[in-house]
């Protein structure tokens, strides 16, 4: 066994796929442990990897970390009740970090469904942060792409580990899809 090589080892788009799936579900239950263990393993397994089935777990991947980032922030920001400013830097931070891997995620992705999570999970990073313009854009595309799934995935996600902003997030939410008469 040689310790020379420092390459992930393969994985098949088909693996990746059924471990991204696993992983997906462990982050539903909200084991982010574990889910952090299956997205970590194919990112880095398929990263920058020329195979388009491949390509789409990997963004899937990137996906599924950036949620955890964001779910991670969440969780900082409700173990306060009032933010200090080393508890907002954090949590900035995170969403931050959430951000950059949704936007990855959407450069890479062709598959419109897996599109629109990382798209839906991207506008709740923007609210969060307060940029609330760039959300409501995002949030319109969105609910115009993805409809009342889309509406109602992003519902669930202000319901999982709420914050105080996620009140702010939600009425945004409403706004923008009575706004585009989806009442």
């Amino acid at each position: 066994m040689s310790d020379d090589n420092d390459a992930a080892p393969e994985l098949t788009p088909d693996a990746a796929e059924r471990r991204i799936d696993r992983g997906m579900a462990l982050a539903e239950r909200m084991d982010l442990d574990g889910a952090l263990a299956d997205f970590a393993a194919v990112e880095a397994a398929l990263r920058f990897s020329r195979d388009p089935a491949a390509r789409v777990q990997w963004a899937r991947a990137l996906n599924g970390l950036g949620f955890i980032d964001l779910m991670d922030a969440k969780a900082a920001r409700a173990a306060v009740s009032e933010l200090d400013d080393e508890t907002e830097r954090a949590v900035r931070w995170g969403l931050k970090q959430a951000l950059a891997r949704f936007d990855q995620a959407l450069a890479i992705q062709a598959e419109p469904t897996y599109r629109t999570y990382a798209a839906g999970n991207r506008a709740y990073a923007l609210a969060l942060l307060g940029r609330t313009n760039d959300a409501r854009e995002a949030f319109h595309r969105l609910f115009a792409e993805g409809g009342r799934g889309a509406y109602d995935g992003q519902v669930r996600d202000t319901e999982r580990h709420p914050i105080p902003e996620d009140r702010a997030v939600r009425r945004l939410i409403d706004d923008v899809w009575y706004e585009m008469g989806q009442a």
